[in-house]
């Protein structure tokens, strides 16, 4: 069991359990603490959680559970090849009590960094956008761009980026674009949060 938040990039960030006020995980018990998997065998491990009386208080709180394989694998698991494969996998684990507010998602900053050129790597035109969560629950959504010449009306792909924001957090999502460009161009932001949430758009136009 541990503790986690995210940073302001959306990275997780881990810490030994009773460090963050939203813990949960002393609330936690599994049916076991360890468990040995004959090849091929499945096994149910029961997960229960007991809620103090008085954590009464609306707040999501969170915790992780990994499952982590401590023992090496022996024999040859592919054709001519013998490996040791070490597994570990992480659970997010939420307390969600009824009343807590949705919220919504919302830009708070769409700003061009200009070119960078990273130790080894090409150079980037990169854009940065910051959006925070409104609400008391935790949301998933994905932030889609889209680049257009404003002179030619040429519109270069851009990927989609999906992100996951724990209650009333700000995060920057950063963007790569190609730094061969030239002109004019537009580009927007586009929030989707889904159905239950309007889009939320931003625009920056930008000068290559």
């Amino acid at each position: 069991m541990k503790d986690w938040d995210r940073d302001s990039l959306g990275v997780k960030k881990y810490y030994p359990v009773g460090q963050r006020k939203q813990s949960n995980a002393t609330w936690l018990l599994l049916s076991e603490n360890s468990v040995r998997l004959a090849p091929g065998e499945t096994k149910n491990i029961n997960l229960n959680m007991t809620i103090p009386h008085e954590a009464t208080s609306l707040v999501l709180t969170n915790s992780m559970l990994f499952f982590t394989q401590v023992k090496e694998q022996k024999g040859e698991l592919q054709k001519g090849v013998n490996m040791n494969v070490l597994l570990e996998m992480g659970i997010q684990i939420y307390h969600v009590p009824t009343g807590l507010s949705t919220g919504d998602l919302e830009f708070l900053a769409f700003e061009d960094k200009g070119l960078i050129t990273p130790e080894g790597g090409n150079s980037v035109r990169k854009m940065l956008v910051k959006v925070k969560n409104t609400g008391q629950i935790n949301k998933d959504a994905y932030v889609r761009f889209e680049l257009t010449n404003i002179e030619t009306g040429e519109e270069v792909p851009v990927k989609s980026i999906a992100i996951a924001m724990l209650p009333e957090a700000e995060q920057w999502i950063q963007l790569d674009l190609p730094a061969i460009l030239k002109g004019r161009y537009l580009a927007v932001a586009i929030l989707d949060a889904g159905t239950q949430y309007d889009l939320k758009i931003a625009e920056k136009e930008i000068t290559y």
